[in-house]
């Protein structure tokens, strides 16, 4: 009997986490889906998603997959899901895919924000999920700061491949930056991130805004990508947040 292939969305707090890949003896976002599954379903599945997040960080639009011999209503098992899910992980959607869908390799474009706020009250709420800044940002430089990163680009001054002697090459077509009442927002959209390429992205242009780095700093980490030395710090994990991810027309369809 052909097993049956299943795509999710899901979404979850990162804070209590210690990434998205099962780790032994740690609670990872995996590890929790994985046991739900086979509490459900008797079977142990292989899950896939579309991407890695760090420990700490979190995700609104995480795309992940699976195949089970037995069949289940796709909407049984977001509801079975949910009601055995810790209550900072949760199914967004649920459809039956074909056998050859892949969430990482056919994924057309990933989306991730990533959140500050200046200025911001030590003991004030919410701060799992925002880097909190002491002093004021300047909006400008790191706009254009962004704007340097759009393109296609060797981007191994941001992050590193996730395979020993990968491409560090990406493509970026969407980077902004926006303050909304002291709460900044950096949304990058790329065709596939780097590990720590959205982090690095975020600790530079929090430097530029800073007025502790400039634009040719940012400038020599695209043309040296080889360069050791880094103007900023990698923003920590917790204000990153895995917003979205796009798949070309009819890759993801549910099946009749």
């Amino acid at each position: 009997m052909a097993s049956t292939s299943y795509r999710m969305l899901i979404a979850y707090d990162g804070s209590r986490y210690h990434g998205w890949q099962s780790q032994p003896e740690v609670a990872t976002v995996q590890g929790e889906l994985s046991r739900v599954l086979a509490k459900l379903t008797a079977e142990s599945p292989v899950i896939k998603a579309a991407g890695r997040t760090d420990a700490g960080a979190h995700a609104h639009g995480q795309v992940i997959s699976f195949r089970l011999e037995k069949p289940c209503l796709p909407e049984a098992l977001a509801g079975g899901c949910n009601a055995h899910l810790a209550e900072d992980v949760e199914v967004l959607d649920t459809a039956q895919v074909g056998a050859d869908f892949d969430p990482r390799r056919q994924a057309w474009r990933r989306t991730y924000r990533y959140l500050l706020r200046e200025s911001a009250p030590v003991g004030a709420g919410g701060r799992q999920y925002e880097w909190r800044l002491r002093g004021p940002l300047v909006l400008t430089p790191m706009q254009d700061g962004a704007q340097m990163l759009l393109g296609t680009h060797d981007f191994g001054g941001f992050g590193r491949s996730p395979r020993p002697g990968g491409s560090t090459v990406r493509t970026v077509d969407r980077a902004e930056v926006d303050r909304d009442q002291g709460v900044w927002t950096i949304e990058i959209r790329a065709d596939a991130f780097l590990r720590g390429m959205m982090r690095n992205f975020a600790g530079a242009l929090v430097a530029l805004g800073g007025g502790r780095a400039s634009l040719s700093d940012m400038a020599k980490a695209l043309s040296e990508p080889a360069s050791p030395v880094r103007a900023w710090a990698t923003a920590p994990a917790h204000g990153l947040h895995q917003w979205r991810v796009e798949y070309p027309a009819g890759v993801d369809e549910v099946r009749a």
